[in-house]
């Protein structure tokens, strides 16, 4: 067996990571101002209306996102490159939070998890794999995700705590892994749903937490609640026990 010799393939990784280190270095840890979601805005994994650009990378949680909005929804759009943090995700999931009053410690809060997987079925990016342009690849991990069917949601009281990805209740979900295994995330929800309108000036304050790995959760009916900590289980998979998470303030964009 002929062996590949180690060091340009260390080459490769060490300058993804530089390239990925640039790019983040260039853009604020919070975001920092509103924006308005492209008219053409579609939930659907990709990040081709946005140009795969984004307003912010933070490094408690090592994402890079975008949150936005039109007169209907709110919009969380998230892209991991890192192995262990999509891992983490694909664990525990992201829960988005939203405290309209702007105060962390509100308990009338919104949070929607997403995604989550049954224990079994959770996919697994090994982090050796190579950013490559391999579709094979890239279809194979997608047709993995669709073993993804449920939301989590917890401060609705017009909705169960569990719902389907395909509900009509005004939260839509997509995921996707592109043909350089970047991992994107998005969510959209209507504004009615957490109680804001478009012409609220008042910031209000979101959540983002990377969440550990609870097991049996869509067995269990229950979402994850925002903050768990290091007392989770972890399988290993997650790159992490512990949550990750970070803060921002927003107001809605108008025209």
């Amino acid at each position: 067996m002929k062996l590949v010799p180690l060091k340009p393939i260390f080459n490769i990784l060490i300058f993804g990571c530089s390239f990925l280190n640039a790019i983040a270095q260039k853009l604020p840890n919070v975001q920092t101002s509103s924006i308005r979601a492209p008219a053409n805005i579609k939930i659907d994994g990709k990040t081709t209306e946005w140009d795969n650009k984004f307003r912010a990378y933070n490094h408690a949680t090592d994402i890079f996102y975008t949150v936005s909005n039109d007169d209907s929804k709110l919009y969380l759009t998230v892209q991991a490159v890192d192995k262990l943090v999509i891992n983490k995700i694909m664990s525990g999931g992201i829960t988005f939070t939203i405290q309209k009053s702007g105060k962390k410690t509100d308990k009338e809060g919104i949070s929607i998890t997403y995604p989550l997987f049954d224990k079994s079925k959770k996919p697994f990016v090994p982090p050796a794999t190579k950013e490559s342009q391999d579709e094979s690849m890239m279809n194979s991990y997608n047709k993995s995700l669709d073993a993804s069917k449920y939301i989590g949601v917890t401060g609705i009281k017009t909705l169960d705590s569990l719902i389907t990805i395909y509900n009509t209740d005004g939260i839509r979900v997509a995921e996707l892994f592109d043909n350089k295994m970047r991992y994107t995330y998005e969510l959209a929800i209507d504004l009615k749903l957490l109680r804001l309108q478009t012409n609220d000036a008042r910031k209000f304050a979101y959540h983002i937490s990377i969440n550990p790995f609870v097991p049996d959760l869509v067995a269990t009916a229950k979402p994850i609640p925002s903050g768990l900590g290091a007392t989770m289980m972890d399988d290993g998979m997650s790159g992490s026990g512990a949550t990750t998470d970070m803060w921002g303030e927003y107001i809605l964009a108008k025209h």
